[in-house]
């Protein structure tokens, strides 16, 4: 079962001109985190989407925007669940944590995509083989990327934070 937190319920009492109950918070009453810890499977890739997704609709990030963090982030998620947990090992998990910041009058998402497992060493490249574009692709997508990978400990796992470009503050 995934360990979910979701802070978006998490705000003490309606906003003001806040619609009828049952009704969506508006984008100023949603928290600005979100969390998920899923197990390091193919189908997390999918929930990670969803729930993110969800999340930036809410922030009302624009859409351009959204698309690049949501690339950017399920390629370092597929590359946690392919990369860092081989054949036989223990069940691994992924956390992913993602935070607004307010930059200069503007916002940015800092996105972490935490592992518990141990990187496999770089597999060598087959020829006519469509790999090894992800790091770069992020790159691409995001201002900055940081990759931190864990010390000797078994599940001491690697750090990826995506940084995202700016956009307007509500």
């Amino acid at each position: 079962m995934p360990a979910h937190r979701d802070q978006s319920e998490d705000r003490a009492g309606p906003p003001s001109g806040a619609g009828p109950a049952g009704a969506a918070p508006a984008a100023s009453a949603v928290a600005h985190t979100w969390e998920i810890r899923l197990p390091a499977v193919l189908e997390t890739l999918g929930l990670v989407r969803t729930g993110l997704r969800r999340r930036l609709g809410q922030l009302a990030w624009p859409d351009d925007a959204a698309l690049d963090v949501l690339l950017a982030v399920n390629e370092a998620v597929s590359n946690a669940v392919e990369h860092a947990f081989p054949p036989g090992a223990p069940d691994g998990t992924v956390e992913i944590a993602a935070e607004v910041e307010p930059v200069g009058g503007r916002r940015r998402l800092r996105v972490r995509i935490r592992d518990t497992g141990r990187w496999l060493p770089r597999p060598v490249p087959e020829p006519d083989v469509n790999r090894r574009r992800g790091l770069p692709m992020m790159t691409a997508l995001m201002a900055e990327v940081l990759i931190h990978r864990g010390g000797q400990a078994p599940d001491d796992g690697t750090t990826v934070t995506l940084l995202s470009p700016s956009v307007p503050t509500l």
